[in-house]
């Protein structure tokens, strides 16, 4: 498991992995032609604003379980570990 709260380190390789990731995301894109002025024609089309959305919704749901799942995720026994009522 991913330690991203206590871990100072790790953070910031993550951060720095997202921010290049994102970076060549970008680039791809510009060389791609995606900022070119001609993206209205696409959503001029049939269903195009709602196939955008529907890709959109999933992408984010993978990358927010993709994320999120090391930093809230707990062992098995993790409330277990402290238990300090062994005389109870």
């Amino acid at each position: 498991m991913i330690d991203l709260v206590n871990d100072k380190g790790k953070r910031r390789k993550v951060i720095g992995a997202a921010f290049v990731i994102a970076l060549i995301c970008f680039a791809i894109a510009y060389a791609a032609g995606a900022y070119s002025g001609h993206v209205e024609e696409w959503l001029e089309r049939p269903f195009m604003i709602l196939l955008f959305g529907f890709v959109g919704c999933w992408i984010l749901i993978i990358l927010a379980k993709i994320i999120m799942t090391p930093l809230l995720q707990r062992d098995e026994d993790y409330y277990q570990k402290g238990d300090d009522d062994k005389d109870v």
